[in-house]
C-alpha cells in the first residue's frame, strides 16, 4: 500500500516542476528562483529583447508540453481512481499506467532540455560567464548550508 501511495505522489511531483517552469509567467521554484534545466538563468542580467524572446520560447514550449502534462495528470488520476475503487487492483494494471507515465515524463524532460538549449543560445559570452560565476557561488553557498545543517543536526545525517 505504501508503495502505491509513493507512486501516486511521484507521478504528481513529475508534472509540477515542468508546469511551474514552462507556464507563461512562471518563475520556477519558490521565491522566483530558477531550478533544474533553467537554473543557468539565475543571476544573469538579460536585455529586454532577450526577455521577450525567452518568454516566446517558454510560451511555445508550454503550448507543446501542455498535452503531455495533461496526459501525465490523467495517468495520475487513473491510478488514483483505481486505488480508490472498491474493486480489485493488480500490480499489472498499475504497471501499465506507470510505464505510460514514465514515457510522458521522458518526453517532458527532453522538451525541457531542448527549451533550455534554445534559451541558452540567446546568451552572450559575457552572460554565460555571469551564469557560470553565479552557479559556482550558489554551489559554494549550498555546501556551506549543508555543513551548517550537519553541524547543527549530527544525528540527522548519521544514517
Amino acid at each position: 500500500m505504501f508503495g502505491k501511495k509513493m507512486l501516486v505522489a511521484a507521478l504528481f511531483a513529475a508534472v509540477v516542476p515542468f508546469a511551474a517552469l514552462a507556464a507563461p509567467g512562471g518563475h520556477g521554484g519558490h521565491h522566483g528562483h530558477q531550478h533544474g534545466a533553467f537554473g543557468f538563468l539565475q543571476g544573469v542580467t538579460l536585455t529586454a529583447e532577450q526577455k521577450t524572446q525567452i518568454h516566446q520560447i517558454m510560451q511555445s514550449s508550454w503550448n507543446s508540453a501542455k498535452p503531455l502534462a495533461q496526459q501525465l495528470h490523467a495517468d495520475r488520476q487513473q491510478i488514483s481512481d483505481l486505488l480508490a475503487n472498491g474493486g480489485a487492483v493488480t500490480e499489472a494494471q498499475l504497471s501499465s499506467i506507470q510505464q505510460q507515465a514514465a514515457q510522458v515524463r521522458q518526453q517532458l524532460d527532453s522538451q525541457r532540455l531542448a527549451t533550455a538549449l534554445q534559451i541558452r543560445a540567446l546568451l552572450t559570452p559575457a552572460q554565460l560567464a555571469q551564469s557560470a560565476q553565479m552557479h559556482q557561488q550558489l554551489a559554494t553557498l549550498h555546501q556551506q548550508e549543508r555543513a551548517v545543517f550537519q553541524a547543527a543536526h549530527p544525528d540527522a545525517t548519521a544514517q
